[in-house]
């Protein structure tokens, strides 16, 4: 016997809906990120990272933001049954603390390699950019799925709730830009500015705070205005609705079990 077709809707599995992303944008989402990752280790952007703030920080933004959101958005899980598996907990496991866990921890995460502390570190020693690269990505990545759909996996909140992580996230990164923006002796000391050559402090911390306000913006202001509109407009989220059928149909039938035993003579009444 073959086996039944695979049922996402019954296995508790949000199949892509009509206004998702294409696949084909999907692969070309992938493939960005794929080269955006391997560009950042590699001149003329490596180089601008020893050199400037602003490379340093364009760095930092394209880790921490746009790879996360394009590995998101191309879903590479979408046909693994692990993803599956992790889809249907997600769904079982739908408390609001879990999602802002995972935006505090994105936010731990953003803080800590954007310390002049770390970036002193990460200067010292170029191995552990590797490790900030990938802490950046994940704690992004963790983010992003719990503001945008990437099948299997869907958002465990939407609507306004979604608005509000999406736009802390967002903050936190103007905020960072602002602390660059207006830090006097230059946020992080290790790089020096020489007269006549280059770029100035004040040029190269103004361009800097720039580049970090411009990605946090382009990456988090759209999702923002999606999940507003619908939020205003009152539009069902499908899932939910899916799931509240689920479960009012349970409700019914416990009831209906219930009113027949209570309907049921008793083995008392059965013996007299």
């Amino acid at each position: 016997l073959l086996p039944a077709p695979f049922d996402p809707v019954r296995a508790g599995v949000a199949p892509e809906r009509s206004g998702a992303v294409t696949p084909p944008i999907r692969r070309w989402s992938l493939l960005g990120a794929a080269l955006v990752c391997l560009l950042t280790f590699l001149p003329p952007l490596s180089s601008l990272a020893h050199r400037y703030e602003l490379g340093q920080v364009l760095r930092y933004g394209l880790w921490a933001m746009v790879v996360p959101t394009l590995v998101v958005v191309g879903a590479p899980w979408r046909h693994a049954a692990w993803a599956a598996t992790l889809a249907q907990r997600r769904r079982r496991y739908s408390e609001l603390w879990r999602s802002v866990g995972f935006v505090l921890l994105y936010g731990l995460v953003m803080v800590w390699w954007f310390t002049p502390m770390s970036v002193r570190a990460t200067w010292s020693h170029p191995w552990l950019r590797v490790i900030e690269a990938v802490t950046l990505i994940a704690g992004g990545i963790g983010l992003w799925l719990e503001l945008a759909e990437s099948p299997p996996l869907a958002p465990r909140v939407g609507g306004l709730r979604s608005v509000v992580l999406g736009t802390a996230a967002m903050w936190l990164v103007w905020i960072e830009a602002y602390l660059v923006a207006m830090s006097q002796s230059g946020w992080y000391p290790n790089f020096h500015h020489v007269a006549g050559q280059g770029l100035s402090q004040a040029a190269d911390q103004q361009v800097a705070a720039v580049i970090l306000w411009f990605m946090a913006t382009v990456v988090f202001v759209p999702v923002i205005f999606m999940d507003a509109m619908q939020w205003l407009h009152g539009e069902q989220n499908p899932d939910d609705e899916l799931r509240r059928l689920l479960r009012e149909q349970r409700r019914g039938a416990t009831a209906i079990i219930e009113r027949r035993a209570a309907e049921r003579p008793g083995d008392g009444a059965v013996g007299a």
